[in-house]
């Protein structure tokens, strides 16, 4: 692990410098004393930052001593009404950013993301829902819950024409492949499933056989075909092949639980352990990751990338959410043996960070189009344009 930089500031700073209030502002470093100060709104108080007050929204600041330099944004749009009685578990957006859809409960809240007006309440799992993703038409939402089942809902008229039972414990993640003619979904009895939506069969069932499978994304190999990559309870990321009778096309393993993972390009993956670190994998060499990045000891909780970016978003279970940029993870890169550390873990330092509550738990997140959507601890939605 090559340690780094990073800057944190107060989560409520938009407002402070506005009432022409200090606002503090630390660098952190895992082998370096902590670096503490304070913006105004005119700038830095002392010569150990600088910042930009790009907008109301949007400031950039700056570590001098280490040339480490953020963004911090604010939420366009906050809304607290949505999830009123119960904690959010899951959200998603759709591609074009108008609608979100928040699970709360056995609540599946579909609602515009803008205004905040609630289109439907969806009803019908018998325990909590905890995990939601559009169809990529955006007209259809899949679901899966504690009730180990998986449900497909029109948004347009709220019916549920699909129940889809099979799974032993709850699920813990859906994924879709062929625009949503196939879906995959992962759970804590420790299988990934393979549906077909016409039929509305199960085709086949994977086992990676580490523990409870705690999320499920696809990525596609070398021929163009679909692979399903898992993250593992008992640290596995585990890639297998949706054809070739789901052969098993690549294995990590890691000394603690991974909470989750994310495809960044056909050989690179991410992946979040519950002990904080922000792992990249190269799947044609695993016997160690490219690069370890860990800020602090909190479960990585989520980490999504946004196509139209490229950038990877990481949320803690502390709050914090940044953005990393893994521009040197391209598929070009053909020498697997070298050792890459160093420059890879220079160019996935923090670039972006979403402001958001005082250390609330982030539950859950997506970003799509530059539009990104998390549901935190304290029941509130924030939409964010980065």
């Amino acid at each position: 692990m090559v340690p780094i930089w990073w800057i944190s500031l107060q989560h409520d700073w938009s407002e402070g410098l506005a009432a022409d209030e200090k606002v503090w502002v630390s660098a952190h470093h895992l082998n370096h004393k902590t670096c503490h100060s304070y913006l105004t709104k005119r700038a830095a108080v002392d010569e150990k930052f600088s910042s930009n007050l790009i907008s109301s929204k949007m400031v950039q600041v700056t570590h001098n001593p280490s040339n480490t330099s953020t963004k911090f944004i604010t939420p366009s749009v906050q809304h607290k009404q949505l999830t009123d009685k119960n904690m959010p578990f899951s959200i998603d957006i759709t591609g074009s950013g108008d609608l979100g859809v928040v699970t709360s409960g056995k609540d599946i809240v579909v609602f515009e993301s803008r205004s905040g007006a609630v289109r439907r309440t969806l009803t019908g799992h018998v325990a909590d829902v905890e995990c939601v993703k559009f169809f990529p038409s955006d007209l259809v939402l899949l679901t899966g819950g504690n009730d180990m089942s998986l449900k497909i809902w029109s948004i347009e008229d709220g019916s549920c024409p699909v129940t889809l039972t099979g799974h032993k414990r709850p699920v813990s993640g859906l994924a879709m492949i062929d625009r949503g003619k196939h879906i995959v979904s992962s759970s804590l009895d420790g299988t990934v499933k393979i549906w077909s939506c016409g039929t509305q069969e199960c085709l086949s069932t994977l086992t990676p056989d580490s523990g409870k499978v705690n999320e499920i994304q696809i990525s596609s190999n070398e021929s163009g075909s679909g692979c399903v990559v898992s993250a593992c309870e008992r640290g596995a990321l585990t890639v297998h092949s949706l054809h070739d009778n789901n052969s098993l096309l690549a294995q990590f393993q890691h000394s603690s639980e991974l909470t989750t993972c994310c495809p960044v390009s056909q050989h690179y993956l991410v992946a979040g352990s519950v002990e904080g670190e922000i792992l990249t994998v190269d799947i044609r060499n695993t016997s160690k990751p490219l690069t370890v990045h860990k800020r602090s000891n909190y479960a990585v909780s989520s980490i999504v990338r946004d196509q139209a970016t490229n950038r990877v978003w990481c949320a803690l279970r502390d709050g914090e959410t940044f953005s990393l940029l893994p521009s040197s993870l391209s598929d070009t890169t053909t020498d697997t043996t070298a050792d890459t550390t160093l420059s890879c873990d220079t160019n996935l330092s923090c670039d972006t960070t979403l402001s958001a509550g005082d250390c609330e738990p982030i539950c859950s997140f997506a970003a799509k189009n530059s539009v990104v959507m998390s549901s935190a601890k304290d029941r509130i939605v924030r939409v964010y344009d980065v």
